[in-house]
């Protein structure tokens, strides 16, 4: 049976103390899942690195292995590592992220070539939440960015009542991170591709194109201190 442990962010600023920080951090980078706060809702969290984790993270949703699922990182240096950044999706992460904006880049080779990459690219995602950066930063990599549902269906809440109809592993340890003041927006991540000098919109989000497109046209403050 599925044992699930809440936790709660201690600080009015919406981080966790680190002793939880470091639990919930240990039971991911071995190979359990974790349930975070983000400002779009929970989502699901798995290592990203790891086939079994992976594989746990689609069971339980009862998603196809073919619809693969973003993942989510702490920074632009995490980022660095799972996708090749171009100057327009830095432009884009550092302008509107943490936040609801999530960027297909082609991926690296540190993540497997399925489940959580498509043709060569990743989805990245930087949430807007304290305590689940925390985590993905204790981590030390990035973790699976895939709404808490059955696939197909609406996000569920966090009670355990709901939590179990959900098809988890057998006697799995799952930490819930419980925020339930987290959500700022009713629909998912702006979700934006960018490929050479493109850049187009997959998925209206709470970031208008006109920001986006914008944003990837604008010299970031690095660049414009390289051309001083």
């Amino acid at each position: 049976m599925t044992e699930f442990t809440y936790v709660k962010p201690r600080s009015p600023r919406g981080t966790a103390i680190l002793s939880d920080v470091e639990k919930i951090a240990d039971t991911l980078k071995r190979g359990s899942l974790a349930i975070l706060p983000t400002e779009t809702g929970y989502m699901l969290a798995a290592l990203a690195t790891s086939t079994d984790a992976l594989e746990r993270a689609f069971t339980v949703k009862g998603r196809n292995a073919s619809d693969v699922m973003h993942v989510a990182c702490a920074s632009l240096e995490m980022a660095e590592t799972v996708g090749m950044l171009s100057q327009r999706a830095i432009r884009l992460l550092g302008e509107f992220t943490p936040g609801p904006v999530s960027v297909i880049v082609n991926k690296t080779d540190l993540l497997p070539d399925h489940l959580v990459t498509l043709n060569g690219t990743v989805g990245i995602r930087i949430p807007d939440h304290a305590a689940t950066l925390q985590v993905i930063n204790a981590v030390g990599g990035p973790v699976t960015a895939t709404s808490l549902n059955l696939s197909g269906s609406w996000s569920i809440s966090v009670d355990k009542a709901s939590l179990e109809s959900l098809n988890w592993p057998a006697d799995e340890l799952v930490y819930v991170l419980r925020d339930d003041h987290s959500v700022s927006y009713a629909r998912p991540s702006t979700l934006v591709r960018v490929s050479g000098d493109e850049t187009e919109i997959l998925r209206v989000g709470p970031v208008p194109e006109s920001e986006i497109l914008r944003a990837s046209e604008t010299m970031n403050y690095l660049e414009v201190a390289n051309r001083a």
